[in-house]
């Protein structure tokens, strides 16, 4: 065999040898992820019976159960609940990131551990530290009762305000880090140039600095905002059976009255509204990239 074919052998060798390591994990997320997703789909038109589920009649009826004023209900209080999160993460993330990003290397660090170090710790040990500091008994209401502010205890959990301080807290970290790392690579002579130009503070964050880091925003916000809407064990615990979300019903359809083919139709659904919101974010952010590209650039 002359040189120039075993070359030719080692190349098409080496074109095959990330495949070969690929091929396990594929075939894992082929049977951990992809066949059950396509099972549920299958088994969400499927009618639920006393014997199980009626593979052999096709219907419609799981999703028009749906639309039922207590599905539905429970569908826009997780809707509604993930998108408050995740607005009221980007307000308080976007000044934390920018106040990290002014500090020295050490002081960075040492802030970025301070924001990490929650998601360290199980996440039913924080919702039940929640519940100690948010009960009627608790913490924060026995605090204001002490200094004369309130003269009863106000309800912050077991409703929709107990969720949404557990998951802001809880996934706090998954917008400020893509955003921290947005700004830290942002090219401090732009901000420059533009304040160079005439351009006032607010102008200078309206139209450079947001605009080149929305893709990142956008990032951390895709990311805690499916995170809210699967959500499971903080809203359990800090909203109750009185605050219902898709997560906890879903768990009430599937394990107690065990009805998968409802479960089924409701984790479809979920996963066509988070897709479609995903989609309108990836839009957004990219249309605020072509708002800062110059002229005659490449996309």
């Amino acid at each position: 065999m002359s040189g120039t074919d075993a070359t030719i052998q080692g190349q098409g060798a080496a074109r095959w040898l990330p495949a070969v390591f690929v091929l396990p994990l594929g075939i894992v997320l082929a049977l951990g992820f992809l066949w059950p997703l396509f099972d549920g789909t299958v088994n969400s038109f499927h009618p639920f019976t006393r014997a199980g589920i009626d593979r052999s009649t096709w219907t419609l009826e799981n999703y028009a159960k749906l639309a039922d004023s207590f599905y539905a209900g429970i569908l826009w209080r997780t809707i509604r609940v993930s998108l408050i999160v995740t607005l009221l993460t980007a307000a308080l993330a976007y000044p934390v990131a920018l106040y990290i990003v002014g500090l020295s290397p050490r002081g960075q660090a040492f802030y970025l551990l301070i924001y990490m170090t929650p998601w360290l710790v199980n996440v039913v040990v924080k919702a039940f530290g929640w519940s100690l500091l948010l009960s009627a008994n608790g913490v924060i209401n026995q605090s204001l009762k002490a200094l004369g502010i309130i003269e009863t205890s106000m309800r912050l959990m077991l409703n929709e305000t107990g969720i949404v301080i557990g998951l802001t807290h809880g996934h706090f970290i998954f917008v400020l880090l893509p955003l921290w790392a947005a700004l830290s690579g942002l090219d401090p002579n732009l901000r420059w140039a533009a304040a160079n130009l005439g351009a006032r503070g607010w102008d200078i964050f309206r139209r450079v600095t947001l605009p080149l880091t929305l893709p990142a925003l956008m990032a951390g916000l895709i990311i805690n905002f499916t995170m809210n809407m699967t959500a499971f064990a903080t809203p359990a615990l800090l909203g109750g059976a009185r605050a219902r979300v898709v997560s906890f019903l879903a768990y009430e359809v599937n394990l107690v009255e065990l009805n998968w083919p409802l479960g089924s139709a409701m984790a479809v659904a979920m996963l066509a509204i988070s897709l479609l919101l995903i989609w309108l974010s990836l839009r957004t952010a990219s249309f605020g990239s072509r708002r800062v590209r110059p002229e005659g650039a490449s996309p």
